[in-house]
């Protein structure tokens, strides 16, 4: 059995289904993503992961033991709000012993916990004293010191600037996988959820579209839904051949190429720089797609032939 599953999770407002007949099996040690839109329903699972929410119907279950009931201190789920929750009138040191209560010899549990997060020596730095990054690193110690069994992270950079955050998303993997303890996290930053994730669930209107790697994702969307979200794509009329008519295709920029034999006639309508390649806009037959390819491969007003090289998937009209 997985370390921890949720089977059948469900929770209703007055008027919204939030979280819909939620299946997902986490593996001891494993970092799973929870990725959707606004209103997908990944923030109420964490909730209700927390203890903070109680579910309509399903269950919660981690190392063999239903949690669904527990109050949230009796589960021993760590948690890192998005805002960092910490306390400016304490040091670092009184931030991360906060939670230890009844705990014997405290101060070599802080120091365990801020070593963790390669900040031995800080226990008597003020919190406001420290950089965005570093306070992230005090919350997490601060959830890990009472050593959980699951650790629970809402949108954990999202008050970082960009620069910071790339960095920060790598330093944090790397904390998380050398405490090897099994954690969830809430973000609607693909980028994130692919470099923190092993896996990443994608959620849409409460309910699970697809759980795998970010390649399975990508490569081998299980939905028109997850096809879109994740990355972006084109959508062209036709089929594949064999199968019957009146059907739409999926395919990424990076699956067409401009070529003089290509199936498709249309007009360069946009270029948009990419880094080492550019976006070019297509318009054919009123339908408008993305090309990508080299900053010279054509120019905005050129009557070019494009093919496709590989469907994502297709799907009804």
């Amino acid at each position: 059995m997985s370390y921890l599953r949720l089977q059948g999770l469900t929770k209703r407002y007055p008027g919204h289904l939030a979280v819909s007949d939620l299946n997902l099996d986490v593996e001891r040690g494993e970092i799973v993503a929870l990725l959707g839109p606004s209103g997908s329903g990944k923030t109420t699972t964490l909730r209700l992961l927390a203890g903070f929410e109680v579910p309509d119907a399903g269950s919660i279950v981690v190392d063999g033991e239903d949690v669904t009931r527990l109050a949230p201190a009796a589960r021993r789920f760590g948690m890192v709000f998005q805002n960092y929750a910490l306390f400016p009138h304490l040091d670092v040191g009184e931030n991360v012993a906060f939670g230890l209560r009844d705990v014997p010899d405290v101060g070599a549990r802080v120091a365990a916990a801020l070593a963790r997060v390669d900040l031995t020596g800080f226990e008597r730095r003020r919190v406001t004293e420290l950089s965005g990054g570093q306070q992230q690193r005090v919350a997490l110690a601060r959830s890990l010191a009472p050593e959980p069994r699951v650790l629970l992270l809402d949108e954990p950079l999202s008050n970082l600037d960009p620069t910071l955050r790339e960095r920060t998303r790598r330093e944090l993997r790397e904390q998380i996988k050398r405490t090897g303890i099994t954690t969830l996290f809430v973000t609607h930053e693909q980028e994130e959820a692919f470099d923190l994730g092993d896996r990443i669930a994608v959620l849409n209107a409460g309910r699970l579209e697809q759980a795998g790697s970010a390649d399975d994702l990508y490569d081998r969307p299980a939905t028109s839904f997850v096809a879109r979200f994740v990355g972006r794509t084109s959508t062209l009329p036709g089929r594949l051949a064999g199968r019957g008519p009146g059907r739409r295709v999926i395919v990424r920029p990076e699956a067409l190429r401009f070529a003089p034999d290509g199936h498709i006639t249309g007009r360069v309508i946009a270029r948009r720089f990419t880094g080492g390649f550019a976006l070019f806009s297509v318009e054919s037959d009123g339908v408008s797609f993305d090309v990508h390819a080299p900053h010279d491969a054509v120019k905005v007003g050129d009557e070019v032939r494009v093919t496709i090289e590989r469907v994502l998937m297709e799907e009804p009209e």
